[in-house]
């Protein structure tokens, strides 16, 4: 996976969301989680799908969150996961099911927000994660129920909580990364300051991060 993942906002218009897909995808962003709250799930595969077309056809990935079943389904590459969802007991049924599938041929992340212990600890008793997400860092629109880091020891200290790749999630944008990878993040998951930025800025947080554009 790049060092830079686009997660987009949820529930935007479909057609909209498209644009700003194909904008990303033109200014050198290739993998993206798509993310959507409160839908059907009739529309979310739907929305899926016709993504993973567009992206795919720019040689991108294409993540879903919360959803595995739609993610295996519709051929995605992978699927993202927090604590609650991964408990869900479809879920785990899903999981259960699949598993060798899933650990042999998708991208799978898990969210550990700033509970240490779960970063240094994952629930792989199912799932070998490839990646694992911490956050949120700063003030986020796409959280309800955001939980910020108590200190800077504390952020310092999540990277080294577990080998696996560590996305640093929540509120990062093209004034803020910098400050992150000051502190020694490598890895970034974007919603807003992605889909909602100037080309330029963009363009800035790719340079910032040594991504090709």
């Amino acid at each position: 996976m790049n060092t830079i993942y686009a997660i987009t906002p949820a529930n935007e218009n479909l057609e909209k969301l498209t644009a700003k897909v194909n904008n990303l995808l033109k200014v050198g962003i290739s993998t993206f989680q798509y993310r959507s709250k409160n839908e059907e799930l009739e529309i979310i595969r739907k929305n899926a799908t016709y993504l993973l077309e567009i992206i795919k056809s720019q040689n991108g990935k294409l993540i879903i969150n919360d959803f595995p079943e739609i993610a295996l389904e519709i051929g995605a590459d992978g699927f993202h996961l927090g604590e609650e969802d991964y408990h869900k007991q479809k879920n785990q049924k899903f999981l259960k099911k699949y598993s060798n599938i899933i650990n042999e041929n998708y991208i799978t992340g898990f969210s550990c927000k700033w509970n240490l212990n779960l970063l240094k600890n994952p629930p792989e008793e199912l799932i070998n994660w490839d990646y694992l997400a911490v956050g949120s860092f700063f003030k986020s629109s796409t959280k309800d129920d955001i939980v910020y880091p108590p200190n800077e020891e504390v952020i310092k200290e999540a990277l080294l909580c577990n080998d696996k790749p560590i996305y640093a999630i929540g509120g990062i944008n093209s004034e803020n990364i910098m400050n992150l990878k000051m502190l020694g993040y490598e890895r970034f998951a974007i919603s807003k300051g992605l889909f909602y930025e100037e080309v330029n800025n963009i363009k800035n947080i790719l340079i910032i991060n040594n991504e090709k554009n």
